[in-house]
């Protein structure tokens, strides 16, 4: 297929038949076993090892996100890599043509996409400055918010091979341990600092009201705009969608981790 612009993403599914189903900017399609009542998109296998709904795929300007939606992990093979994505993790789909397997069945689904963000795609960008650079998403280094999201993504950039979600209050625990904040918190405190991250990713933001619109600021506004130009997907935006977007678009990297945690 010929590659789009860049930012301007578009994928191909291959799903056994050889039904070929295409994807463009910001659509979303759910996979998953056959039944009586579909709990998916599309129907991949008939194999009970396959759960009914077991992965979801959502275009967004920086690829393919897979996310395991399921209760057995998904093989992802790409470029002569295996990745392991266990269930309720994701895994970010940037150029070239995957397969997605499922575990103790063959049957899978093939997946190509182009036209995803690079870093030589954004103007001035250079490899050896990387960690200065930063997408179009306005996040503040120096708040309550960044480092919440740094500690959150912590474990995945430390431990690439068997890599983790914490919970929101290890996340608090961890801030308060690198005397990131002057007293404890609780679970609750995170999840509202990790709300207003959302508020400014493409990953399950809040609607856009009427209301909301009227009382933005200037760069709320701005940021709302980019978002829907962007064609990402509004979602929930779970905590491991949040570390997959936040690591993989740079946001959030291994050297911002060393700064901010030691």
């Amino acid at each position: 297929m010929t590659a789009p612009p860049p930012g301007l993403v578009r994928a191909r599914l291959l799903c056994p038949g050889r039904r070929q189903v295409p994807l463009g900017p910001g659509e979303s399609v759910s996979f998953g076993r056959s039944a009586p009542r579909p709990a998916a998109d599309l129907m991949v296998s008939d194999s009970p090892r396959v759960s009914r709904r077991a992965g979801t795929l959502d275009v967004t300007p920086f690829g393919v996100l897979l996310t395991n939606t399921g209760s057995n992990p998904l093989f992802v093979d790409e470029a002569s890599v295996r990745h392991t994505v266990r269930p309720g993790q994701a895994h970010l789909v940037t150029d070239g043509r995957v397969r997605v397997g499922f575990a103790g069945t063959d049957d899978g689904l093939e997946l190509e996409v182009s036209g995803a963000v690079k870093p030589g795609d954004v103007p001035g960008a250079d490899e050896a400055t990387a960690e200065r650079t930063r997408p179009a998403w306005s996040l503040l280094e120096g708040t309550a918010y960044y480092a919440c999201l740094v500690a959150l993504c912590e474990p995945t950039l430390r431990h690439p091979d068997s890599p983790w979600i914490p919970t929101s209050q290890q996340v608090a625990d961890r801030l308060y341990e690198r005397g990131l904040i002057p007293e404890r918190r609780t679970a609750d405190w995170v999840d509202r600092r990790l709300d207003d991250v959302r508020t400014k990713l493409p990953v399950g933001e809040r609607p856009w009201s009427a209301m909301r619109a009227r009382n933005a600021s200037t760069a709320e506004q701005q940021q709302a705009v980019a978002r829907e130009r962007s064609g990402a997907p509004r979602r929930g935006g779970r905590k491991e969608q949040l570390v997959e977007f936040a690591v993989s678009s740079g946001i959030v990297t291994l050297a911002t981790v060393q700064r901010l945690l030691g």
